[in-house]
């Protein structure tokens, strides 16, 4: 059996963590901004208004442009018309991602994603990348009344997964992704890219790393003396000195 403080599950951001999809939520605001007649939202504007759910993408995305944000609520079924057509078209995993997700698949561990996209679009972009079949729970913005950073939606994912919060951990790109998870009594690690408001270092994590495969020797040096450990490698993963207590 495995040790008490080893890991046993881990839960995924999704948006600016498994995958970059700034591309496909801006053509979809851009669309919808469009019809309003409204000016375009440029590339560098998008990153700081994802992470918080689709309505306030569509808030900041009027605000940005001079807009009532107010109106949101009421143009967010055509945002959610325009951008669950296709999700996908743009949106790709970011660098290490599948390779990670297969290092831990062998090693065992139970995967979930929590995000507060829609649940749909979260699924149809997890399909269409072929990530699907990784994780055992996927948790969406509109799956339960509260969305991160909020714990509820952690909670819901650990209980899909069977397992304790102490053999969990939790992996985002954004404070409300490490806010969610110290709520809910679980430990964190924050990846530096992605989509974020502030600097990820003022996040508080119990980890930070720079790039996808470096969470690998984080939660694999926990099961080091397990039976689930053995001989499970992930080829350019880069070991932290800091290994998860």
């Amino acid at each position: 059996m495995a040790k008490q403080n080893a890991i046993q599950a881990v839960i995924f951001d999704l948006d600016g963590t498994l995958v970059d999809s700034a591309e496909d939520l801006r053509a979809a605001l851009n669309q919808l901004l469009s019809e309003l007649g409204l000016r375009s939202i440029e590339a560098a504007e998008v990153h700081g208004m994802i992470g918080d759910g689709v309505l306030k993408l569509v808030e900041r995305g009027l605000s940005a442009v001079g807009a009532n944000s107010t109106q949101a609520e009421v143009v967010l079924p055509r945002f959610l018309e325009i951008y669950q057509a296709d999700p996908a078209k743009l949106t790709r995993p970011y660098a290490g991602v599948v390779e990670t997700l297969s290092a831990f698949k062998r090693a065992r561990i139970r995967m979930a994603v929590v995000t507060n996209k829609p649940f749909t679009a979260a699924m149809q972009i997890l399909q269409a990348l072929s990530l699907a079949d990784y994780f055992l729970a996927v948790v969406g913005g509109d799956s339960l009344p509260y969305r991160k950073p909020r714990p509820e939606p952690m909670l819901e994912a650990i209980r899909q997964l069977r397992v304790g919060l102490g053999q969990s951990i939790v992996v985002g790109d954004n404070i409300h992704d490490v806010e969610a998870a110290h709520a809910a009594g679980m430990r964190c690690i924050a990846v530096s890219y992605g989509y974020h408001h502030l600097p990820p270092s003022e996040f508080n994590a119990d980890h930070l790393v720079d790039r996808f495969e470096q969470i690998v020797p984080l939660v694999l040096e926990s099961l080091r003396n397990s039976e689930h450990s053995s001989g499970v490698q992930i080829s350019g993963a880069t070991h932290s000195s800091q290994a998860v207590k």
